[in-house]
C-alpha cells in the first residue's frame, strides 16, 4: 500500500500555464510581505542525452541539437543569474538541500501535515496533496531506506519577467529507496523498499531576499532515464 508515495502525487502533472497569486507569505523577519506567484515551468523539458536523441544528419537530429544548444546556453545563464542574485550558490549544496528539503515533505504527506506542506510547496502543489490525503484516508510511516544515486541538479533556468522580479527554476534528480506502512501497523519491517526516482522543481522569487525556495512540482521520470519504468 503507497510503498512509493513519491511516485503517487497527482501534483506530478505540473501546470504549464501562468497561474496568478495564490496566498501571501509572512515568515520573514520583516515589515513587508510578498505575494506567492506561480508562473508555470520557465524550462521548455528535460535536456536529452546525446545517444537518445536522432542523427544529427537528420532534421529532426539537427532540430534537437539545435533546442538543446540554445537550453545549455540558458542554463549557463541561469547559473550567473542565480549565483549574482544568491551569493555562494552552488548546485551541488542545492542538490543535496533539495533531497531533504523533499524528504520533509514526503514524511509530512505521508503524515498528513498539511501546515508543513504548505510551507514547503506552493499553493497549487499543496493543495494537490491536501486532496491526496483526503482520499487516502489513513496516515503513513515512511522511510527513506537510501540514496540509490546522489542528487543533482539537471536544469537550472531564470526568467525576469519584469525589471525588479526575476524567478529562478532548479530541477533536481532525486532517486532513492522507499517504504511506506499504515502508521496505525507501526511495523516498517513489514515494507518492501521501492525505487524511487523523481525530478523535483524548485521556485524560488530570486530577486527577493525574503523569497525562499519552494517546491513547484514534480515531473514524470522520462523514457531515457534508466530509472523509467512503464
Amino acid at each position: 500500500m503507497a510503498s512509493s508515495i513519491g511516485l503517487r502525487f497527482s501534483s506530478q502533472r505540473a501546470p504549464l500555464l501562468l497561474r496568478p497569486v495564490a496566498a501571501r507569505h509572512y515568515s520573514q523577519p520583516r515589515h513587508d510581505h510578498f505575494a506567492i506567484n506561480e508562473y508555470g515551468l520557465l524550462s521548455n523539458g528535460l535536456p536529452v542525452p546525446w545517444h537518445y536523441r536522432p542523427s544529427i544528419f537528420s532534421r529532426a537530429g539537427l532540430e534537437a541539437t539545435k533546442t538543446q544548444l540554445v537550453g545549455k546556453l540558458k542554463s549557463v545563464f541561469a547559473l550567473v543569474t542565480l549565483k549574482y542574485h544568491l551569493a555562494g550558490w552552488k548546485a551541488g549544496a542545492f542538490a543535496t538541500q533539495a533531497e531533504v528539503f523533499s524528504d520533509t515533505m514526503n514524511e509530512s504527506f505521508a503524515e498528513g501535515d498539511y501546515k508543513t506542506l504548505s510551507s514547503l510547496c506552493y499553493p497549487s502543489m499543496a493543495a494537490s496533496l491536501k486532496n491526496d490525503i483526503k482520499r487516502r484516508k489513513t496516515r503513513l510511516d515512511w522511510r527513506k531506506v537510501r540514496t540509490v544515486s546522489p542528487p543533482r541538479v539537471v536544469l537550472m533556468t531564470c526568467g525576469r519577467l519584469s525589471s525588479v522580479l526575476t524567478v529562478g527554476e532548479v530541477i533536481v534528480r532525486i532517486d532513492q529507496e522507499q517504504s511506506a506502512v499504515p502508521a496505525a501497523t507501526r511495523n516498517q519491517a513489514l515494507a518492501k523498499p521501492v525505487r524511487v526516482t523523481e525530478y523535483v522543481v524548485f521556485h524560488r522569487v530570486i530577486s527577493d531576499p525574503a523569497s525562499p525556495w519552494r517546491i513547484f512540482c514534480k515531473l514524470g521520470v522520462p523514457k531515457w532515464d534508466p530509472a523509467y519504468q512503464k
